[in-house]
């Protein structure tokens, strides 16, 4: 009983941790996607969402910072997990962000604004992009992500997909560590 309410309460805590500050999830609502704010972009001006997702590029204008998106999905703690995209979207900052900060690659979650829909093009394709200006925005240090692609320490093991001790734990005198081998 103390185990479980141990984990009880360490999982609220967890679940309770978020990259982005409790001011700024005030009127959130998670309910929004790209694709929704895509397709009636009217309809969702003005309302405050939660998005995040891998750097696709960004730049310098001589008023704004735009950094373009693709969205994934967010994980417990509102950062960017792998999975599947609803589409991309565009950041659109009034003040300086460094692109050597915001790069191709790098993982972001944002709170902010959506200020309507911009068109632009994906090769030759027009791709109607959903403009977020943000309240709050945090990055994903590399190592987070980085982290999850490694494999196991086991993983060169001779005996990987089996347990620890090789397929032969169970049946001692066929294991091959065995000490005692009989003839």
């Amino acid at each position: 009983m103390k185990r479980f309410l141990a984990i009880s309460a360490a999982l609220l805590l967890v679940a309770g941790c978020s990259v982005i500050s409790k001011e700024a999830r005030k009127d959130i609502d998670r309910d929004i996607t790209v694709d929704m704010a895509q397709s009636h972009p009217d309809l969702y001006r003005g309302r405050k969402v939660l998005w995040g997702g891998v750097v696709m590029s960004s730049e310098n204008l001589e008023h704004t910072t735009v950094i373009e998106v693709l969205e994934t999905e967010l994980n417990m703690d509102d950062r960017p997990a792998d999975g599947p995209s609803r589409g991309r979207f565009l950041i659109e900052s009034p003040k300086f962000l460094d692109t050597g900060i915001y790069k191709v690659n790098a993982r972001v979650t944002v709170a902010g604004t959506v200020k309507g829909v911009e068109v632009r093009k994906i090769g030759r394709m027009d791709y109607a992009y959903p403009v977020v200006t943000p309240i709050e925005l945090s990055l994903t240090p590399a190592s987070e992500y980085r982290r999850r692609e490694m494999p196991p320490p086991w993983f060169d093991s001779p005996y990987y997909p089996y347990p620890p001790f090789g397929p032969y734990y169970p049946y001692y005198p066929y294991h091959p560590w065995w000490p005692y081998r009989y003839p």
